[in-house]
């Protein structure tokens, strides 16, 4: 198992996208694809269609989290674990 960890600009933001990649019942995401990258932000689309921005440190991170939503999607990879600490602004994403 490997964990990649991703900073946030925030706690806030650190939560948020903590819970958008959160393992469902079935042990899916709930992530369609990533709708947008803009410098340091990232566009989430749900399978609901609904759109959600993440703030992130940098683009870097940006980079980093976009090529690994898309891996999850395209189903190379399997996100088994995803945390992040209650003051910290930065999530952790174990993957397989």
């Amino acid at each position: 198992m490997k964990t990649e960890t991703f900073e946030c600009e925030d706690s806030y933001e650190a939560k948020k996208l903590a819970g958008l990649l959160a393992i469902q019942k079935d042990n899916s995401i709930y992530v369609s694809r990533i709708a947008g990258a803009v410098k340091n932000e990232i566009i989430i689309m749900l399978k609901d269609k609904s759109s959600h921005s993440v703030t992130l440190k940098d683009d870097k991170n940006v980079w980093r989290l976009k090529s690994l939503v898309e891996d999850v999607v395209a189903g190379k990879k399997t996100i088994s674990e995803c945390s992040c600490k209650n003051q910290d602004s930065q999530v952790s994403i174990s993957t397989q």
